[in-house]
C-alpha cells in the first residue's frame, strides 16, 4: 500500500468510471469488420494516446491553479477564436453524443418488446429521458454511478455467458480494407478526459493534507493511476467484444449490439436489455447536464432557450435520418473527440515548460489527432 496509497485507486477509479460508456456497444462491431487484432491494437495505441493527453491536462490544471477548465484555458491561450473552437467541438459533439444514445436506447426498448414498432420505442424513450433531464445535479450523479454499475454488469453477463467461446474464432486478424474503421468508435470508448477535471480537486484535497516530505512518486506523478483508469476500460471492452462475438456464432454482429440480439434466450435478452436502457438513460442525463452547463454558464442562455435545444435537437437530427449508430459514434469520435483532444494539448503546450523531446513527442499525438479529424469528416460528411 505504500506504493499504490489510496488516491491512487481513487483516481484510477474516477477515470474508469469517465471512461466506460455506451460506446462499448460499437465495439463488436468494429472488431468483427476490421479485424480482431486491428481492434486490439487500436484500443491499445489510443488508450496510450489519450492517457498522455490526461496527463498533459492535469499538469495543466495544477499548473495554472485556479477554477478554470478546458474552456477557461483555450480563452486565455488563444483568445475568443479559442474559446468558441473549443464551446463547438464539446457541445456539438455532446448533442451528437445524444443522438448516439437515443439510437441505442430505442434498440433496447425493442429489445425487450420485439413487438413494438421501432418509431413508438424511439417516442418512449425519448419521453422518458426528456422528462429527466431536469434532474438536479445531486440526483444526476447517483444516476450516473448506477449506469456505470449496470454497464459493467453487462459486460460481465456476456463475457461470462458466452463461455468457453470467448475467442475471436472465425474473425480475421486484420482486414485492410476497413483499416480506419475503429477509429472513431475506438476513441469514442475511450474518452474520458472529463474525468481529470474531478481527479484534479481529488488530488488537490488528498496533497493538502501530507507533508512534502510524505509525498510518494505516485502522488507526485499520477500518470499510473490515470493509465490504470484506462486500461481497465480498455480490458472490459475487449471483454465485450469478444463476449458479444463468442456468443454470437458470426451472424448477428450489428452496428448497435442491442439489434443482433433478437434471438438470444429469452432471460438473457431481457435482462441485458432492461440493464442497457438503464445505463444509456443514466449516461444521457450527465451529456445532458453538460451541455445545460456550458449553455447556461459559459455563454448565458436562459433556460428557456437551452433545455428546449438539449431536449428536441437529438431527436430532430434523427428524424432527419441521421440514425446510424455507427455513423455517428464514427463522427464523434474522429472529428469532435479529436478536437477536443487537440484542445487540450495545444492548451498544455502553451502552458507547461516541456523539453524539445516532450514538445515533439505532443507534435506527434497532436498530428494523429489531425489526421482522424481529417478522415472522419471526409468519411462521414464530404463523402
Amino acid at each position: 500500500m505504500k506504493r499504490f496509497p489510496l488516491h491512487f485507486f481513487e483516481i484510477a477509479g474516477i477515470v474508469a468510471a469517465a471512461t466506460v460508456g455506451d460506446g462499448v456497444f460499437a465495439l463488436p462491431y468494429v472488431f468483427y469488420n476490421a479485424g480482431w487484432l486491428l481492434g486490439i491494437f487500436y484500443l491499445a495505441i489510443l488508450a496510450v494516446l489519450v492517457n498522455a493527453a490526461h496527463v498533459v491536462y492535469l499538469k495543466t490544471l495544477e499548473s495554472e491553479g485556479e477554477k478554470e477548465r478546458l474552456l477557461g484555458l483555450a480563452e486565455k491561450r488563444f483568445g475568443k477564436a479559442g474559446f468558441w473552437v473549443g464551446f463547438l467541438a464539446i457541445v456539438i459533439g455532446l448533442l451528437l453524443t445524444l443522438v448516439a444514445y437515443l439510437i441505442l436506447g430505442t434498440q433496447f426498448i425493442h429489445l425487450a418488446v420485439p413487438m413494438i414498432r421501432l418509431r413508438y420505442a424511439f417516442a418512449a424513450f425519448w419521453v422518458l429521458i426528456s422528462a429527466m433531464v431536469l434532474a438536479s445535479d445531486k440526483e444526476v450523479r447517483k444516476l450516473e454511478l448506477a449506469g456505470i454499475a449496470c454497464t459493467s454488469v453487462i459486460i460481465v453477463i456476456i463475457f461470462a455467458a458466452s463461455w468457453p467461446n470467448i475467442l475471436f474464432a472465425g474473425v480475421p486478424a486484420v482486414n485492410w480494407q476497413n483499416l480506419f474503421l475503429p477509429f472513431g468508435a475506438v476513441l469514442f470508448s475511450l474518452a474520458g478526459w472529463t474525468s481529470i477535471e474531478p481527479a484534479y480537486e481529488a488530488r488537490k484535497r488528498r496533497l493538502a493534507g501530507q507533508v512534502p516530505t510524505s509525498r510518494s512518486a505516485t502522488a507526485k506523478n499520477p500518470w499510473l493511476a490515470l493509465a490504470t483508469g484506462t486500461a481497465f476500460a480498455a480490458l472490459l471492452y475487449t471483454m465485450f467484444a469478444a463476449g458479444i462475438i463468442g456468443s454470437s456464432a458470426g451472424g448477428m454482429i450489428t452496428p448497435d449490439t442491442a439489434s443482433g440480439l433478437v434471438m438470444w434466450p429469452l432471460w438473457k435478452k431481457d435482462l441485458l436489455a432492461v440493464l442497457g436502457l438503464v445505463a444509456v438513460a443514466t449516461v444521457y442525463l450527465p451529456i445532458s447536464r453538460e451541455i445545460k452547463n456550458a449553455l447556461e454558464k459559459d455563454l448565458h442562455w436562459p433556460r428557456g432557450s437551452s433545455r428546449p435545444l438539449i431536449v428536441l435537437f437529438p431527436p430532430a437530427l434523427v428524424l432527419l435520418g441521421f440514425n446510424n449508430f455507427l455513423a455517428v459514434v464514427g463522427l464523434v469520435g474522429g472529428a469532435f473527440l479529436s478536437v477536443q483532444y487537440l484542445l487540450i494539448i495545444s492548451v498544455g503546450r502553451r502552458a507547461l515548460k516541456l523539453s524539445t523531446f516532450q514538445k515533439i513527442c505532443l507534435d506527434a499525438i497532436a498530428l494523429v489527432f489531425v489526421v482522424a479529424a481529417v478522415y472522419s469528416v471526409y468519411s462521414f460528411i464530404v463523402r
